[in-house]
């Protein structure tokens, strides 16, 4: 159920339709200018951003006649066509090529991987605005419910009017022709460093799950498993999209890893939604009833702590948003002494479908909900807040982070008004990701570390 609706709504505009963009300068003769591009792509709040794209030229460029000025950039991507939605013709585009400028923000002389450099280099960086409305390579799509990789996605380079470069020698150039097309297999993803995005499991009823995994440094310790199960929009064969989808990226960074003191991380990936339970693929009116996919995804997350024998069987951890709420109370339900603690989040279980019994089995076990109290896509009262005061009631071992909103906490986006940025209230994950969930001074990480069966 999770639904990214922040993305640029812009009126549909002719494509870049050529494979290269060309820019001739105005003066003589001088070095004309090939290359290519790589990009840079990292996970925020609201999702993968676009952050820089690093050209690859046919000859050095001197570092002092790269500026920021001296290049326009723009991207030109697939879209959803919002505005098809009140189209009336009988087959409405639904999916369109955007095209928009992107600011350079910095831009520099570098190495392959975007590093800069004092010198002379055929690699030049260039460094773009992004915020939650500008930047994502990916495209969500209202009637898959999903995102996907934008197909196309291109980035047209061109000096800007009266801009210049000069080679290493002092050659002017008087023309630069940059590939805009952009492989997104060679993408540089920083965060997503040391993950294994590769796996692939069949369980014995024939559902095939993808996953990405996480292994910390062998220390000679057994170390806890951290399993989070994504939200609806993150559903598909690409293990890459629920870890950007989401900001997953926090659990392999420094603050997490070092609280859990190294951990294992297991993202496994349905190719449709944790919701579906029954043969026709139900899933948005799920009654509170289980997946067709606990079978299989039990038996992966088996497979995986087989297969690492590093993997402290006492804490098995986990969670998930929204869709993936739902698969973490399911999960729980029906293996209630499997898992050291559960941390749902803006959970889709329908409380109606939770018999006492199964609230019984899951007493002991310590469980953190986080919702936010405006969330009108997984309505509070119909899911976290009964199923809370009947755990609550038979006094069993739960904790909660309640928001009233979800809004930015970094600084860094505001709305007009200047009050913080504004994110809908389904996304209460985000306070999980950014270690804001504290229950009498003690952060839900820290709190998820200490759990052990």
């Amino acid at each position: 159920m999770t639904r990214k609706t922040l993305f640029s709504i812009l009126a549909p505009a002719a494509t870049l339709g050529a494979a290269v963009c060309t820019v001739a300068a105005s003066t003589g003769e001088g070095a004309a200018l090939t290359g290519t591009q790589t990009i840079v792509i990292e996970g925020h709040d609201w999702g993968p951003a676009v952050t820089k794209t690093i050209l690859t030229l046919n000859a050095e460029v001197a570092p002092d006649s790269v500026t920021p000025e001296s290049f326009q950039v723009t991207e030109a991507k697939e879209s959803f066509n919002w505005a098809a939605l009140g189209d009336d013709s009988a087959d409405p585009t639904q999916h369109i090529i955007v095209e928009t400028p992107r600011t350079v923000t910095a831009a520099y002389t570098c190495d392959a991987e975007g590093n800069p450099v004092s010198g002379a280099s055929v690699n030049i960086a260039l460094e773009m605005f992004f915020d939650p409305s500008n930047g994502s390579p990916y495209c969500y799509d209202l009637f898959t419910g999903m995102n996907a990789v934008c197909t196309p996605y291109e980035l047209a380079i061109a000096l800007a009017d009266g801009s210049t470069l000069t080679t290493g020698d002092g050659t002017p150039v008087a023309s630069l022709s940059v590939e805009t097309a952009i492989d997104m297999a060679s993408a540089l993803v920083p965060q997503l460093e040391g993950v294994d995005l590769s796996g692939s499991f069949t369980g014995t009823d024939g559902r095939a799950l993808t996953y990405g995994s996480y292994v910390p440094a062998d220390d000679g310790e057994k170390h806890p498993l951290v399993i989070w199960l994504h939200g609806a929009g993150e559903g598909g064969t690409d293990p890459s999209i629920p870890l950007l989808g989401n900001k997953v990226t926090a659990l392999y960074g420094e603050e997490f890893q070092t609280i859990m003191g190294g951990a294992y991380v297991l993202t496994p990936q349905t190719p449709y939604f944790w919701l579906a339970y029954n043969e026709e693929g139900s899933w948005q009116d799920n009654p509170g009833t289980d997946s067709i996919f606990l079978p299989t995804l039990k038996e992966l997350i088996d497979s995986y702590i087989a297969d690492h024998p590093g993997i402290d069987t006492s804490r098995i951890y986990v969670g998930g948003c929204s869709n993936g709420g739902y698969m973490t109370m399911d999960l729980v339900l029906n293996y209630p002494d499997f898992f050291a603690a559960a941390y749902p989040i803006c959970e889709a279980y329908a409380d109606a479908g939770i018999t006492d019994e199964q609230l019984e089995g899951i007493k002991e076990l310590p469980i953190w909900f986080v919702y936010a109290s405006n969330d009108d896509t997984v309505v509070p009262d119909t899911y976290e807040i009964p199923t809370i005061a009947r755990l609550k009631a038979i006094g069993a071992n739960v904790h909660t982070s309640v928001f009233e909103d979800v809004h930015d906490t970094t600084g860094l986006y505001t709305m007009e008004d200047g009050s913080p940025y504004q994110y809908m209230g389904h996304w209460s994950w985000l306070y999980f990701f950014n270690n804001e969930c504290e229950e009498d001074g003690v952060s839900l990480w820290q709190w998820l570390s200490g759990q052990s069966r």
